[in-house]
């Protein structure tokens, strides 16, 4: 009988030391899955009619065009809207002048008298650009970089009659976070963000 029970306690003993060495053995995995992605700069230039910015300029011209005399003011507010990242923003604008399907080549001091573009506050001209100040945070606007065309009722002589003023503007932008203004723009002409005419 002693040995049945020391044969039974040893076969008892041999299988808890089985379970046991097999639970020893029992282990777990989990895995971290980590997406960083990387934000966007973004920005739309708005052409408003009124100082209010009410009326899109599109729509108050729906014939693509206004016709003016000498001595007229045109509403053309322009601002720009940050959609996405704090951004630097710049932008700069082109005026051509062309009759009858040429292109006049008039001097740039010349041109500074027939029409006549007030920059708005918050705007630095550097290197035939122009900076916006502050860094725009997302969703903010820019101050306007200028309000009003006016054509000069004494430097826009006959010689200007049936010509078709044309004023091209553009803006781009570059990442504010980590980047100081100057280190941006340093790496050279961006390209157009968007262009409007």
């Amino acid at each position: 009988m002693k040995k049945k029970i020391l044969v039974l306690s040893l076969i008892l003993l041999f299988f808890t030391v089985a379970v046991g060495g097999t639970l020893a053995y029992f282990n777990a995995e989990d895995e971290a899955h980590n997406v960083i992605t990387s934000g966007g700069i973004d920005i739309d230039l708005q052409e408003w009619a009124d100082e209010d910015m009410t009326i899109p300029y599109d729509e108050a011209h729906p014939e693509g065009f206004v016709e003016v005399m000498p001595g007229t003011k045109v509403g053309k507010v322009v601002v720009v809207e940050n959609l996405e990242q704090p951004a630097w923003i710049r932008a700069d604008y082109t005026i051509t002048i062309e009759k009858d399907g040429k292109i006049l080549d008039i001097d740039a001091s010349e041109l500074a008298k027939i029409v006549k573009i007030q920059e708005g506050a918050g705007w630095v001209e550097k290197d035939g650009m122009y900076y916006y100040d502050e860094a725009v945070e997302t969703g903010a606007k820019t101050e306007p970089l200028f309000t009003v065309v006016e054509f000069d009722g004494v430097s826009m002589g006959n010689e200007y009659q049936n010509c078709t003023f044309t004023i091209d503007v553009y803006a781009e932008a570059v990442q504010a976070a980590n980047n100081p203004e100057k280190l941006g723009w340093d790496q050279g002409k961006l390209p157009p963000v968007q262009e409007i005419k």
